[in-house]
């Protein structure tokens, strides 16, 4: 790992955590929801999934293919169980994103507190 790809990675990677954890945060506020408004709530909350997702692609694109295909696979699987009304699931998958995001974070922190430079 070089140093530009280590400090990009910790940047994405935190990134993408704090976009999980107020996509989690959301997806609790559905649980308030009464029956009408659920499915407004629904389409919001994956609007927002999506979003995430173009910032997964574009940290793809900066640190090579591939990078966050893992948390790309989670984050369309939590969009999927939303859609069908899985809150449950959609929250354990929210939780192994975060999990993704938070490993690859470290990984480059480690790195980088090795060189000194943080």
């Amino acid at each position: 790992m070089e140093i530009r790809e280590a400090i990009l990675d910790f940047q994405y990677s935190e990134k993408m955590k704090t976009g999980l954890i107020i996509g989690i945060g959301l997806l609790d506020q559905l649980a308030s929801l009464t029956e009408n408004e659920l499915s407004g709530g629904k389409k919001v909350l994956v609007w927002y999934l999506e979003g995430l997702l173009r910032e997964i692609r574009i940290a793809e694109n900066v640190l090579g293919k591939g990078h966050f295909v893992d948390l790309e696979r989670k984050v369309m699987e939590v969009i999927g169980r939303v859609q069908m009304t899985q809150f449950q699931d959609a929250q354990r998958s929210f939780s192994e994103a975060i999990s993704l995001a938070t490993t690859s974070c470290q990984t480059s922190m480690k790195f980088l507190v090795e060189k000194r430079l943080v």
